[in-house]
C-alpha cells in the first residue's frame, strides 16, 4: 500500500500540474448521476494522493453526456487485487452493457467508451484492506445543435411597418437584438427594433420586425438572422437563417425625375420616369414622347408640362404623374441700339423684372442704369441676367462726342484752336469761335461753345480774364495734407512739383518734398508764377507690424529732417526712432516726429499676427482671376507678400490669383508681411463632369464618377459626397447623379446600371425527414432554368428517400449567374414511450424511456417534456397523483412526435400519533398511531435495531422512535421520527473558581460559576447557608477558615422538574512563606520585583537558576528582590528554579526550592 502511494506521488504530480489545468470539474465516486461533457472523477476521498478510500464502498456513479464518452484512467491506479472491483456500463444503470472486465490491482483500466452518450460506473470494496485508489478523466463532443427553420408566414401588407417572424422551434428571448437581422431588397427598410412575442421561460417561436419607412411597394425582401445555439456542451454554435417574402399590395408611385425641371431657352433638359417597384411596367408619355422610362432628352421652347402613366405588369396597377418645364427667356425690349456719348444717363427696360445688369457704362445693376460717356465710344455688350442662370444681352452703340475741358485765355491775346474735342471733323459754334474751332479771347468774359458732329452734340466753358491770386504763397510743412491753389479765371492748367490736379491746382507738399518750388498757372496767351516754400518733413507711410518680429528695430525710411525726436506706443528710442510692436500691443499706434524745424508727421503702425481669416478659396476651372484683398481673404495687414502658384502682382501693387493658370487642383497661397505669415487653399473645381452620361454594369466595382478636390458634393442614388459611386446601392436603372461645388459651378451625368441578378434558389432546407409538407422552390429572378427536378416544387413525404442536387441558372455573358442547392430526404422520425413502473406509490418513482427510430441519423434527438422535465431520452419522475407525461421528440428534421404515457400513483395516506401528557424527561410515557384513510396499516417501530411491531409504543418522556406505517394492500409505506412530549431537560451544574482540590487560604473567597440548563429557579446551600438561585449571577463565598466544606444548587424548570448538584471544597492553612510563581518586570509598577515574602522571617538564604543551572541571583536580605535582570540585562521570558533556606522568629528553618515563571 505505501509502495502505491509512493508511486503516485513520482508520476502522478506532474500529471497532476498538466491534467487539472483544465480546472474541469472534480467528483467523487457516489451514487449520483452529473450532465457534464467533460469532468475528473476520484474514487470517495481525493485520489491516489490523498487518504484511503473506505471499506464497504457501494457506489453507482452515472455519467449522462448526450454523446458518445471517452473516460481515460491516470497511470497510478490502486484496488485491493481481488476484493475491490470497478465495472464499467454503456447505459443509464448496471444493467446496461458491460465494458469489459471488471478491474482490480495496481493496473489501470485503458480507455474507456460508451457509444451510448451514458456510461455508469460500478465501484465495490470489501470489509478489509483499502487502497489508495484511482483518477480518471472524461470527455464527450456534443453534436452541433440543429438550427431552427425560419419562415415568414405573411408578407407585410403595404404601409406596414413590422414584419412578423416564425422559428420552427423556440429560440432564446435575448438573442433578438437589431444587430444580428438584415433585411435586403430594392428599397428595403431599415430594421429598428426587435420585440420577442409571447416569451415563456425566456423562449419564443415568434418574433416581430420594426422596420422603417414603412415597406412603400412591390418588391421581393430576403431577411437574414444570425443566431448562435448551445450545444449540450454548452459549447456556442452560429447559424445565418434565411428568409424571403413578396409584396404585392401596395399601390405604384411614379414619379418624373428631370435633370433640370427649369431650363434657358434653347437648352434641354432630360426626364425618367421612377416607379417605386421591382416588377415589370409600360410607360405611356404625351407630347409625341416614346414608350420607354428614359431618360428622354426634350427641348421646349416655352414652359411645358409633361405627363407619364405607367402600369405594373402582373398587377394592372396603373400611377401618374406631370411635371412642368419651366423655360426662363429673359427680354430686353426697346433698347436702342446707338447713343451719344454726351447723352444723360438713362434706364434700360428688361423683362421679366428682378434681374440684373452687367457691362460697361452700368451705373445701377438693379435699375439698368446707363452713362454713354462712362461707357465711352464704341460697341458695348450689356446683359440681363436673372435667377436661374438664364440671359439676354443687346449690343450699345456710343457714338463718340466731347467737346473736352473747359479753357481760359487772357483777354487780348492771340486766337488758339480748340484740339481736345472728339470726334473730328464735326463744327463749332457760339461767341468768337469759327466753325473749324478757333477762339479769339478778345474780350473778357465767360463763353459757352458748342461741338457737333452727326447727331450728337456738347458744350464747354471757355473764360477770358486776367490771373489774379496770392503768387507768394504762405510756408508749410511736408506733411501739410493736399490744398487747391485759389486762382481766377477757371479753365487754364497748373503745372510744376508737387502738382497732383493740373486742373483744379491741387498742391500736395509731400509729393513735392521740401524746398521752395516755383508753381506756374497757364492760360492761353498768358501766364503767371506763384512761389511755395515747402519745410520737409518725412517718416515714410503708415505701415504694420507684427509682434513676433525681431526688435526694437529703427523705423525705415530715415526722418527727414534729421536730428528731430519720436514719439507714441511702442518708441523705445525718442532719439533714435526704435520701435517694439510688443511694447506698443496690438492694435494701431499713432507715431510721430517732431522734425527740428517745427514740423510733424505722423503714420499709424498696425500691430497684430499675419492672418488670414478664410482658410480656404474656392473656384471653379475658368473663373476669372481673384483680387487678393480683405474682402476676398480677410488678410491683415495689407502691406503683405503673396506666393504660391498663379499669383502675379500688376504695376500698382496689386495681387491677384488666376483659377485659369493654377488648374484644376488644391493649392496653397501664402502671406507674409513683417517675418509673420498665413495660408490658405484655394481648391478649384472642374466646372463641368467630364460625361453626360454613363452605362456601367451592377456588377463592377465601386468607382469615382470624377476625381474632384475636396469640397465638392455629389448627391443621387449610390454615390457618396466624394463622387463615388456604387452600382450595387443604386439599383438597376438609370439615375441622375448632380455635381455641385462650392463656387457655383454644377453638373450632373446620367448613369444607367445594368443588373446583375444573382440566380437563387430559396425555399428548400438542406434536410428533409418525409415531412408531410409542401415545399415551393423559389427562383430568382424568373425566366432561368432550373436543373435537378422537372418541377418546382414537392413533398418529402412522398419524395424517395435520398440526395438531391438543384441548379438554377439565369441570365448570360458577363452577367451570367448560377445557384446549386443540395438537400437530403431521410425516413421519418418515430418513437415509443414507456415507463419501468407503474402504478407507483406517493413519493416513490419511475423512468420514463423513449425509444426512438428513423430521422435523420446525424440529428441531435430533442426530447422536449411538458411537467418541466429535464430535455433527455430518459426521465425519472415522482408524481404526487395519477399524472400523465407528454413528450415531443425532434431531431431539427422530421415531423415533431408526440408520445403520452399516464403513470398511476396510490393515493397517499397520512398517520397521525397521539402522546402521553407533558412529562419531565426520563419519566414513563407512550405514543400510539392511526391513519383514517380505508384499508389495512402496519405500525413498525425502530428500537436501537430491534423492530415492534404495534400501534402503540411505550417509551420514557423525551425519548425518539423511528416508525414506518405501511399500507398492507399496496405496500406504499410512510416514515416518521417520533418524539415524546418531555419538559426540556434540567441539569443543575456548576464550577469554582479557583477550581482546585484544595485552595490557598489566600484564595479561600470563591466563586462558583453557573452552568445549568433550563433552570428557572432554584437555591444554592454554601456551608449551611442558603442563597435563592438567579439565572445569570455566579455568587461567591468567604469560607474564612481553613477545612472542607460542601456546596450544594438546587433548581427546576418551568414543569417543575428539578435536578441538584454537590461539591466538596477543601481550605488550605496559611503559610509563613509566601513566593509567587509568577512575575512581570515590564516597568509597570506592578509585579516588577520578584519578592520572599513572610510575616515573621528574619533571615533568608534565596537564589534563582537557570534551565542550566546557573545563578542568576542571590540575596540573604529580607527586603531584597530580583528584578529579571543579569548584569544590567534583561532576562528572557521563561521558566527558572528557585532555592529557599529561612528562619522565623521562632526560630523555626523553612527550606524551599520550585519554578518561578518570568512574563515580559
Amino acid at each position: 500500500m505505501d509502495r502505491c502511494r509512493a508511486t503516485y506521488l513520482v508520476v502522478a504530480s506532474l500529471l497532476s500540474l498538466v491534467g487539472r489545468a483544465q480546472l474541469l470539474p472534480e467528483f467523487n465516486m457516489s451514487d449520483t448521476t452529473v450532465t457534464e461533457c467533460k469532468g475528473i472523477l476520484l474514487d470517495s476521498e481525493v485520489g491516489p494522493g490523498g487518504n484511503l478510500y473506505g471499506n464497504n464502498e457501494d457506489f453507482t456513479f452515472t455519467i449522462d453526456a448526450g454523446s458518445q464518452i471517452t473516460l481515460i484512467f491516470q497511470p497510478v491506479f490502486c484496488l485491493e487485487q481481488g476484493y475491490d472491483f470497478l465495472t464499467f456500463h454503456d447505459g443509464p444503470s448496471i444493467n446496461a452493457p458491460q465494458i469489459g472486465p471488471a478491474y482490480s490491482g495496481t493496473t489501470a483500466p485503458p480507455p474507456i467508451v460508451a457509444n451510448s452518450g451514458v456510461l455508469t460506473i460500478h465501484f465495490v470494496s470489501d470489509n478489509n484492506v483499502a487502497y489508495c485508489g484511482f483518477e480518471a478523466q472524461w470527455t464527450s463532443i456534443a453534436a452541433p445543435p440543429v438550427p431552427p427553420v425560419m419562415t415568414i408566414p405573411t408578407a407585410p401588407a403595404c404601409s406596414s411597418s413590422r414584419l412578423d417572424i416564425h422559428f420552427s422551434y423556440p429560440v432564446a428571448c435575448d438573442s433578438m437584438v437589431v444587430d444580428v437581422v438584415q433585411l435586403t431588397g430594392q428599397g428595403a427598410p431599415q430594421v429598428t427594433g426587435v420585440t420577442p412575442m409571447g416569451c415563456a421561460g425566456g423562449f419564443t417561436q415568434n418574433l416581430r420586425l420594426s422596420v422603417s419607412p414603412a415597406f412603400d411597394r412591390n418588391c421581393p425582401y430576403d431577411l437574414s438572422f444570425r443566431i448562435g445555439l448551445l450545444d449540450r456542451c454548452d459549447s456556442l454554435w452560429y447559424f445565418t437563417l434565411h428568409a424571403s417574402t413578396q409584396i404585392t399590395t401596395c399601390p405604384i408611385d411614379v414619379a418624373i425625375i428631370a435633370t433640370q425641371d427649369t431650363i434657358c431657352a434653347g437648352t434641354c433638359t432630360s426626364l425618367l420616369a421612377d416607379v417605386n417597384g421591382c416588377l415589370d411596367y409600360t410607360y405611356a408619355w404625351d407630347n409625341g414622347l416614346p414608350a420607354v422610362r428614359g431618360p428622354l432628352s426634350v427641348c421646349p421652347t416655352t414652359t411645358t408640362t409633361y405627363s407619364v402613366t405607367t402600369t405594373e405588369i402582373g398587377t394592372g396597377a396603373q400611377a401618374s404623374h406631370t411635371i412642368t418645364i419651366v423655360v426662363l427667356d429673359p427680354q430686353i425690349p426697346d433698347a436702342p441700339t446707338t447713343v451719344c456719348q454726351s447723352a444723360d444717363a438713362f434706364d434700360l427696360n428688361s423683362f421679366p423684372p428682378g434681374g440684373w445688369w452687367s457691362g460697361d457704362g452700368i451705373l445701377d445693376s438693379l435699375a439698368g442704369t446707363f452713362d454713354p460717356d462712362t461707357a465711352g465710344p464704341g460697341a458695348h455688350v450689356l446683359t440681363y441676367g436673372i435667377p436661374g442662370g438664364c440671359e439676354a444681352a443687346i449690343t450699345l452703340f456710343v457714338d463718340s462726342m466731347d467737346a473736352g475741358l473747359d479753357e481760359a485765355a487772357c483777354p487780348g491775346t492771340s486766337p488758339f484752336w480748340i484740339v481736345d474735342n472728339t470726334p473730328a471733323g464735326g463744327t463749332w459754334s457760339g461767341p468768337y469761335i469759327t466753325p473749324d474751332g478757333l477762339f479769339d479771347p478778345a474780350a473778357t468774359g465767360s463763353y459757352v461753345v458748342t461741338y457737333s458732329a452727326g447727331a450728337c452734340s456738347d458744350t464747354k466753358t471757355i473764360n477770358v480774364d486776367e490771373i489774379t491770386g496770392q503768387t507768394l504763397l504762405d510756408t508749410v510743412c511736408q506733411s501739410t495734407y493736399p490744398f487747391d491753389i485759389a486762382v481766377q479765371p477757371w479753365g487754364g492748367r497748373w503745372y510744376g512739383a508737387g502738382i497732383v490736379d493740373s486742373l483744379y491746382g491741387t498742391f500736395d507738399p509731400d509729393e513735392a518734398e521740401g524746398g521752395t518750388h516755383l508753381l506756374t498757372y497757364a492760360l492761353h496767351g498768358c501766364d503767371q508764377a506763384f512761389t511755395i516754400h515747402v519745410k520737409p518733413v518725412d517718416i515714410g507711410g503708415s505701415r504694420s507690424a507684427c509682434p513676433t518680429q525681431p526688435a526694437p528695430f529703427p523705423l525705415q525710411p530715415a526722418a527727414i529732417p534729421p536730428g528731430g525726436y519720436w514719439s507714441g506706443n511702442g518708441i523705445v528710442d525718442a532719439t533714435a526712432g526704435t520701435y517694439d510692436p510688443v511694447q506698443a500691443g496690438n492694435g494701431w499706434d499713432e507715431v510721430l516726429y517732431f522734425a527740428p524745424n517745427g514740423c510733424v508727421d505722423t503714420i499709424g503702425i498696425k500691430v497684430g499676427y499675419t492672418t488670414l481669416e478664410k482658410d480656404t478659396l474656392f473656384f471653379c476651372a475658368g473663373d476669372d482671376r481673384l483680387l487678393l484683398d480683405e474682402v476676398s481673404t480677410g488678410r491683415t495687414p495689407w502691406d503683405g507678400v503673396w506666393s504660391g502658384p498663379a499669383i502675379s502682382q500688376n504695376a500698382d501693387g496689386v495681387w491677384f490669383f488666376d483659377p485659369v493658370l493654377a488648374g484644376v487642383g488644391m493649392h496653397a497661397l501664402h502671406f507674409d508681411a513683417n517675418t509673420c505669415g498665413d495660408s490658405l487653399l484655394a481648391i478649384i473645381h472642374p466646372a463641368a463632369l467630364p460625361n453626360d452620361a454613363l452605362t456601367v454594369c451592377g456588377a463592377v466595382e465601386p468607382f469615382h464618377l470624377a476625381m474632384v478636390p475636396p469640397g465638392a458634393r455629389f448627391d443621387g442614388p449610390g454615390v457618396d459626397d466624394s463622387g463615388l459611386f456604387v452600382p450595387a446601392a443604386a439599383g438597376a436603372g438609370t439615375h441622375m447623379i448632380h455635381y455641385q461645388a462650392p463656387a457655383g459651378c454644377a453638373d450632373s451625368v446620367a448613369v444607367t446600371v445594368i443588373p446583375f441578378e444573382q440566380a437563387t434558389i430559396t425555399g428548400v432546407q438542406p434536410r428533409y425527414c418525409s415531412n408531410d409538407v409542401d415545399v415551393t422552390i423559389g427562383l430568382a429572378p424568373p425566366g432561368g432554368v432550373l436543373e435537378g427536378m422537372n418541377t418546382t416544387g414537392f413533398n418529402p413525404s412522398t419524395l424517395p428517400d435520398g440526395e438531391y442536387t438543384l441548379i438554377y441558372t439565369y441570365g448570360s455573358g458577363n452577367c451570367i449567374s448560377s445557384d446549386t442547392v443540395r438537400f437530403i430526404d431521410h425516413p421519418a422520425l418515430s418513437a415509443v414511450l414507456s415507463a419501468t413502473n407503474s402504478p407507483v406509490c406517493t413519493g416513490g418513482g419511475t423512468a420514463l424511456v423513449v425509444t426512438t427510430e428513423g430521422g435523420d441519423p446525424n440529428g441531435l434527438l430533442i426530447f422536449q417534456w411538458d411537467n418541466g422535465l429535464f430535455p433527455a431520452s430518459i426521465a425519472s419522475v415522482s408524481p404526487l397523483t395519477t399524472t400523465t407525461y407528454s413528450v415531443q421528440v425532434s431531431d431539427g428534421c422530421s415531423d415533431v412526435v408526440t408520445e403520452s404515457i399516464t403513470v398511476v400513483v396510490h393515493p397517499p395516506f397520512e398517520p397521525q400519533f397521539t402522546f402521553s401528557e407533558l412529562q419531565c424527561f426520563g419519566e414513563p410515557g407512550f405514543v400510539r398511531g392511526s391513519v383514517a384513510a380505508a384499508g389495512t396499516y402496519t405500525f413498525t417501530w425502530d428500537l436501537n435495531g430491534t423492530a415492534v411491531v404495534a400501534d402503540s409504543l411505550a417509551l420514557p418522556a423525551g425519548g425518539l422512535a423511528f416508525v414506518t406505517v405501511r399500507h398492507v394492500e399496496t405496500g406504499c409505506a410512510a416514515d416518521s421520527l417520533i418524539r415524546i412530549p418531555s419538559w426540556p431537560v434540567i441539569t443543575a451544574l456548576f464550577s469554582s473558581n479557583p477550581n482546585e482540590p484544595c485552595i490557598d487560604f489566600a484564595q479561600r473567597d470563591v466563586t462558583f460559576i453557573d452552568l445549568s440548563n433550563n433552570a428557572v429557579g432554584g437555591h444554592w446551600v454554601i456551608n449551611g447557608d442558603t442563597i435563592p438561585y438567579e439565572f445569570g449571577v455566579d455568587p461567591h463565598y468567604d469560607l474564612g477558615t481553613a477545612g472542607y466544606y460542601t456546596t450544594q444548587l438546587v433548581v427546576w424548570n418551568e414543569g417543575f422538574c428539578t435536578d441538584s448538584m454537590a461539591m466538596d471544597l477543601c481550605i488550605r492553612d496559611s503559610e509563613a512563606v509566601f513566593i509567587p510563581d509568577v512575575f512581570s518586570p515590564n516597568g509597570d509598577g506592578n509585579n516588577d520585583i520578584l519578592y520572599v515574602r513572610g510575616p515573621t522571617l528574619v533571615e533568608v538564604e534565596f537564589a534563582v537558576y537557570d534551565r542550566w543551572g546557573t545563578r542568576l541571583f542571590t540575596t540573604g536580605n529580607v527586603g531584597d528582590g530580583w528584578d529579571g535582570t543579569v548584569n544590567g540585562a534583561r532576562s528572557a521570558s521563561g521558566v527558572y528554579a528557585y532555592t529557599l533556606v529561612a528562619r522565623a522568629e521562632d526560630g523555626t528553618r523553612i527550606e524551599r526550592s520550585g519554578n518561578i515563571t518570568l512574563v515580559r
